[in-house]
């Protein structure tokens, strides 16, 4: 009985001992652990409008832009990336003759670049970037004419460009979205052998990225 009776005492202290006991706080937050955004190689596709500045239009009928892209993040806010783009400009002439325009008034334009962009953390998963870019551009048909008045099927126009662009790392694993504003100057040797004339242009596009 006495055996007993000492079971049963040190039962009951063992019981007040683990109410006395705090609970242990859960090893992870209840909602989960939000990953980091990703970072490495990766590829983008945008969709948006673009436009030439400085023809016989303060700024050309909008048309629409569609770009791709691939790169490499160097590290957390800063890429390097590589870029197809093209456009067009509607309705606005680069050179004038007595009779109206004397080269195409609406031309396709086609951009290969090379870029850079660096930014600064904003938000929760949000970056501000600015961006450089630099490449070449084909015209076609040809904004500007021959000395024979004939229009060439195409005109090549390096350039240069800087923009500004904003992402978002989505909770999607591998992907962000963003939206990008660009401004290029492109410098045509012009076909009638008149030296060169420039066209500015400019476009703003929504894009998807995708990181591997």
């Amino acid at each position: 009985m006495r055996l007993a009776a000492l079971v049963l005492l040190a039962s009951f202290a063992a019981l007040a001992e683990e109410a006395r006991l705090e609970p242990q706080a859960p090893a992870f937050p209840s909602a989960g652990i939000d990953p980091a955004p990703r970072r490495g190689t990766f590829a983008e596709t945008a969709l948006g409008a673009f436009a030439t500045l400085g023809g016989s239009r303060t700024i050309s009928a909008a048309q629409p832009y569609l770009a791709m892209a691939v790169g490499h993040n160097l590290g957390e806010r800063s890429a390097l990336f590589l870029s197809l783009g093209i456009g067009a400009s509607g309705e606005s002439c680069f050179e004038r003759g007595a009779s109206g325009c004397a080269a195409a008034d609406s031309f396709g334009a086609t951009f290969v670049e090379i870029g850079a962009s660096s930014g600064t953390q904003i938000a929760a998963r949000t970056l501000l970037s600015a961006k450089v870019v630099g490449g070449v551009g084909v015209f076609s048909p040809g904004p500007f004419a021959h000395l024979d008045g004939s229009v060439p099927d195409r005109v090549i126009a390096p350039h240069l460009g800087m923009g500004v662009g904003i992402d978002y790392d989505t909770h999607l694993d591998h992907f962000s979205v963003g939206v990008d504003a660009v401004g290029r100057y492109s410098l045509a040797t012009r076909p009638d052998g008149r030296g060169r004339s420039g066209i500015a242009s400019v476009a703003l596009m929504p894009r998807i990225r995708y990181v591997f």
